[in-house]
């Protein structure tokens, strides 16, 4: 009677009586949602658009070591069983259906904690363990029947989380130690390995000593099943963890200014472009490949350029102000930015007083600010917030190729992360400037003006342009210029001399 009841049981489910389970059909279609990639003119990867930060890769394109230390650690009968473990799922029989032991474990094949993976589990009642424990048998056995057993391994490998919104063994090794997958190394791939068993309780930028201890472990089981030698082993398991850790967030890597500009612009573009089935690409799922005109070498010097320059005027300013605040004069400067800012909309969306929001704006908190040099952690009140960011410098800069339009450096600001507005956008309007003056003085140059011929600096003023008078920003006046020493030094009376010239 009991056999009996276990095969309906077991029948209830694969014909789907019991819950949902996945179809050849819906098999053969999975597709993990994966980054769509900026790409410089020179094949640099710039960033990536994504919801979960994933690279899908070959088999080929995996280290052997990732794939044997997976095997020998999670599934070591992975080449012997049709996706489910006889042996192991005796284990889950005792322990985790008869005994409700969720934490128990140890029967799952690398098959079925794929299926789990892809398709998550649902609650279902007091039943909830048997059925999902059933159905990803079920499912696995499937999938074995439609996927290689290289097929199923590097969909493993591609579809699993590492932590830290890692997602895949692509972006796994990129994050934790900047490099490909192929190119991992024994000790490398074991600690990757040892870190799913518990992303987080294994992670080796938190947690080092335990990350360490799971990655021997894995080593441990690699020579047990003869992939690697005792020599090999005792050679990786003395090497200290060396992480080269890359976060990955929207404001980091070269040039993310240009690409938020160029994110909408892609969004424009998937809703014009659909595919040859009608749908709609999906720029943070779909993987897509974007090369762009930016040069990497030109973007990184622009940003340096920026970065050093503006830190240099930043300390000038900070100098020049050194007894007063910019804004003494005019302290509605600080009301307005404090009233722009979200956290006002928001207490004042709640219904509270300007009193009331007065006081939540005084009150202190320890916070990370931007700093030239790496980020500071600060004791200050959102009031302080504003008025401490508010002494900033801002600049944009942006290099194009004039007789092609390409766009080959794009920066604008000093720091994406807090600083979100794009000084390059058309959006940005303010008055040119000494930018124009090389224009001016090309433009005198090919009027046939000798560019020895020195030029008195006096103040003047041009009747014929309502009384215009430029002046010098340092008001010192006399003496003459080249056009080569007035260009230099930005001297304003010159160059309006040049124009009405």
């Amino acid at each position: 009677m009991f056999a009996l009841v276990l095969v309906a049981f077991y029948y209830s489910i694969s014909w789907g009586l019991i819950g949902d389970v996945p179809t050849e059909k819906q098999l053969r279609e999975i597709q993990n949602h994966t980054a769509s990639e900026i790409y410089s003119a020179d094949g640099v990867l710039l960033g990536k658009y994504f919801l979960q930060d994933r690279t899908n890769v070959a088999y080929e394109d995996i280290s052997k070591y990732m794939i044997e230390g997976l095997i020998a650690t999670e599934d070591a009968r992975f080449y012997e069983h049709s996706g489910i473990d006889k042996i192991g799922m005796l284990r889950v029989i005792f322990k985790s259906v008869l005994m409700g032991d969720e934490k128990a474990g140890g029967g799952s094949t690398l098959s079925q904690q794929l299926v789990k993976n892809i398709f998550p589990r649902k609650r279902y009642w007091l039943l909830t363990m048997p059925i999902n424990k059933v159905k990803e048998a079920i499912t696995a056995q499937r999938l074995e029947d439609i996927f290689s057993k290289k097929e199923i391994i590097t969909l493993y490998l591609n579809t699993v989380s590492f932590g830290e919104n890692a997602y895949g063994v692509e972006s796994a090794s990129r994050r934790y130690f900047n490099t490909q997958a192929k190119k991992l190394t024994i000790e490398q791939a074991a600690l990757l390995v040892g870190m799913l068993k518990a992303t987080n309780t294994y992670n080796p930028r938190k947690y080092e000593e335990k990350a360490k201890g799971r990655r021997n472990v894995v080593i441990g089981q690699m020579v047990k099943y003869q992939y690697i030698t005792e020599v090999e082993a005792e050679e990786a398991k003395a090497k200290p963890i060396k992480l080269n850790f890359k976060s990955t967030s929207h404001s980091d890597g070269l040039a993310p200014y240009f690409r938020e500009h160029l994110r909408l612009e892609l969004q424009d573009w998937c809703d014009k472009n659909p595919r040859a089935d009608g749908q709609k690409y999906n720029l943070y799922t779909d993987g897509l490949k974007i090369y762009t005109t930016i040069d990497s070498r030109i973007q990184k010097y622009a940003e340096q350029a920026v970065t050093q320059h503006m830190a240099s005027l930043q300390r000038l300013f900070y100098a020049h102000w050194a007894r007063q605040t910019p804004w003494a004069s005019y302290p509605q400067v600080v009301t307005a930015a404090m009233r722009r800012s979200e956290r006002y909309k928001m207490l004042k969306k709640q219904g509270l007083t300007e009193k009331e929001i007065n006081v939540a704006f005084a009150k202190k908190t320890t916070m990370n600010v931007f700093a030239y040099g790496g980020e500071q952690e600060k004791l200050l009140s959102s009031l302080d917030s504003i008025k401490y960011y508010l002494w900033f410098l801002r600049a944009g800069f942006m290099a194009m190729e004039p007789r092609t339009g390409q766009v080959k450096a794009w920066v604008g600001g000093v720091n994406h992360k807090y600083f979100q507005y794009d000084h390059v956008t058309e959006s940005t309007k303010r008055q040119v400037g000494s930018t124009f003056k090389p224009i001016v003085y090309a433009a005198a140059l090919e009027a046939g003006i000798n560019p020895c011929e020195h030029i008195a600096n006096q103040k003047e003023i041009f009747t014929d342009f309502n009384n215009w008078s430029p002046g010098n920003s340092n008001g010192q006046y006399g003496g003459y210029y080249s056009m080569k020493g007035a260009l230099t030094h930005s001297v304003n009376t010159v160059s309006a001399h040049l124009i009405v010239k």
